[in-house]
């Protein structure tokens, strides 16, 4: 094997710090989004059945209301990952998956013409971007598939070769709209980079099969999503979610960037440098590249949970104007972003290690109520049980026997209203007594600051089954139960 094989470059030294970082910094930030337990126990439904769901089964609230599983095949990946390797096994595929995207973001931006010591900074810049969204659940492939469509688009703007990657967008688009609802992030890239195309340069024969090249590849994009379980009905979910529903102003990452606070401060960095190092370097982005930039970064404004996309589209532009063209002819370039052998290496280590059952990483048992869950358990199942919204997941995949939830974070199957009741009923005022009388709950499970738990607390009709610092679990009296 050549020697060079075992020197790292910038893209090795990428993948190394990102996966360093998130396996020893994130250990049990990965599974902080509440829903990564219901993916598990869809995804154990859908191996158990050979089905997916297309109705609600797992609260008692919305049970038999019809449901779209737009990341089935992530749950059907996660289920199998978690019951070969535990969580420890889903923590260190999706810091592998991580680690790849942005060494291959690195890479790609060598290919480009960046300088490896440019391309290395602003990989780890936009990875500091991306890592509000540095969690077990499909978002993270969603980021793989942006990358390669960017690439594939790009590729296609510069050689305008058939064999291009761009041939396969639609094949790709439609097996990414069975992992997660980014997948409309596929044709409006293409889309983007049309638009794009077509203002680079004078509008000759070339340009002009280029552009019907990429209109081609939007169609299609369009249309390949609809190769799914669900049929058009996915397109139809994923868009009353985001306007017909009303929840998405709710829903903290579909809020704008709150500027000023630290998980958007590199954001807020990178778009003021964006603006600021136009006084200092005559270079100008491409008017190819400027359309993706622009479009992204309006969506990133709008939407903080675009941001870590934006990052994505915009590191090629922002490595060019911080440090210009590398000077490497093609094989030189092709030289600098090859990977040497350590991170496969290291990445074959990593998955050995977590099938052995190396302790990568777990849940915060801090922030997650273990200790209560096994309190619960205990409990009749039949009982109707009122609980923490980041909760519902965990009731409806870890408890035993198997628990139905009153609600979880599928925002878009409860709606606004019902939302809007359960942020009352923790306040424990009028809503409380409105929401329990129309519920009949037997059971309620929240975090001991909560103002229900002090009002109930007082309430001679409950009673405390248990009470730790993460959560209190109190139950109704019968008549005949004297009071405490």
């Amino acid at each position: 094997m050549n020697a060079r094989r075992f020197w790292p470059g910038a893209a090795d030294f990428v993948f190394l710090l990102i996966l360093a970082v998130v396996l020893i910094g994130g250990r049990s930030a990965l599974l902080n989004d509440p829903g990564t337990f219901w993916h598990l126990r869809l995804g154990r439904d859908i191996w158990k059945s050979g089905d997916v769901t297309h109705v609600d089964a797992l609260t008692y609230s919305r049970s038999g209301v019809p449901w779209v599983d737009q990341s089935w095949l992530f749950d059907l990946a996660l289920a199998k990952i978690v019951d070969a390797a535990g969580w420890p096994g889903a923590i260190a595929t999706t810091a592998l998956v991580l680690a790849w995207i942005y060494a291959c973001l690195t890479s790609g931006m060598i290919r480009m013409g960046a300088k490896p010591w440019v391309a290395l900074c602003v990989a780890m810049i936009v990875a500091e971007i991306g890592s509000i969204h540095f969690l077990v659940r499909p978002h993270v492939l969603t980021f793989a598939f942006v990358l390669w469509t960017l690439g594939a688009c790009r590729d296609y703007h510069d050689r305008g070769s058939a064999s291009s990657g761009l041939t396969w967008a639609p094949i790709v688009v439609a097996v990414w709209a069975n992992i997660h609802g980014g997948f409309l992030a596929g044709p409006m890239i293409v889309l983007s980079a049309l638009i794009g195309h077509a203002i680079a340069g004078p509008w000759d024969d070339e340009r002009r099969r280029r552009v019907l090249g990429f209109a081609r590849c939007f169609a299609l994009c369009s249309i390949a999503p609809m190769a799914n379980p669900y049929g058009f009905d996915l397109y139809r979910h994923v868009f009353n979610l985001l306007h017909g529903s009303g929840v998405t102003a709710l829903i903290t990452e579909y809020q704008p960037p709150a500027f000023g606070k630290p998980e958007t401060r590199m954001l807020e960095c990178v778009i003021l440098g964006l603006i600021a190092i136009q006084a200092v370097v005559a270079r100008k982005i491409e008017r190819y590249e400027l359309m993706h930039v622009t479009a992204w970064l309006h969506l990133a404004l709008t939407s903080v949970r675009q941001a870590p996309l934006f990052g994505l589209v915009v590191a090629p532009a922002a490595a060019f104007l911080a440090g210009g063209r590398s000077g490497y002819d093609e094989s030189g370039r092709e030289a600098a972003a090859r990977f040497s052998v350590w991170p496969a290496i290291v990445s074959i280590g990593v998955v050995i290690a977590a099938l052995s059952g190396v302790r990568l990483g777990g849940h915060d048992r801090k922030a997650w109520p273990f200790e209560g869950l096994a309190k619960l358990d205990a409990t009749p199942v039949g009982e109707r049980l009122f609980h923490e919204q980041d909760w519902g997941g965990m009731i409806e995949s870890e408890c035993k026997p198997v628990r139905k939830a009153w609600i979880d974070d599928r925002f878009e199957l409860f709606g606004k209203a019902f939302i809007l009741d359960y942020v009352g009923v923790l306040e424990g005022g009028p809503t409380w007594d409105d929401v329990s009388a129309r519920e009949r709950f037997d059971l309620v499970w929240v975090k001991p600051s909560r103002p229900l738990a002090r009002r109930l607390k007082r309430d001679r009709g409950w009673s405390v089954v248990h009470e730790d610092k993460t959560s209190i679990l109190f139950r109704r009296r019968s008549p005949g139960d004297a009071p405490r």
